[in-house]
């Protein structure tokens, strides 16, 4: 059994969150605690040059934090955290600072970006400090 397990939410990928949830709970031991987690990306300072309109800052970070709650929606048992940067790397030291002992995240479908696994889980399995289980 863990005691604290990270499920990374890609807010454009939630179609397997319910089962990434399910699995998790199935895995925590009777004290343990599940904590979801967001990350939003940093628009990169060579595409943002260019953007004809500046993103509102404070209006993504309401519209996540929005898009998070909606699809955590009845979920009482569950942490909620939103993050900053690159979610492979984010979510990897986030993940040693708050000693989690495993992350449930989602797969990619193969072929998409290249990877088989995705970038952020092929990231967090090289990078993670904990067990990383991956699910489709």
């Amino acid at each position: 059994m863990f005691n604290t397990i990270l499920v990374p939410v890609a807010l454009d990928h939630t179609e397997t969150l319910a089962r990434k949830l399910d699995i998790a709970r199935q895995l925590r031991g009777p004290e343990g605690r599940i904590i979801a987690v967001s990350v939003l990306e940093d628009i990169p300072s060579y595409v943002a040059e260019y953007a004809m309109v500046k993103p509102d800052r404070k209006k993504m970070v309401q519209e996540v934090r929005k898009a998070f709650e909606d699809a955590l929606t009845g979920q009482d048992d569950v942490e909620r955290v939103i993050l900053a940067g690159k979610p492979g790397v984010v979510l990897a030291n986030y993940a040693e600072e708050i000693g989690a002992d495993l992350i449930v995240a989602g797969a990619s479908r193969p072929g998409s970006e290249g990877y088989a696994l995705g970038s952020t889980a092929s990231r967090l399995a090289r990078r993670a400090p904990c067990s990383v289980l991956v699910i489709r």
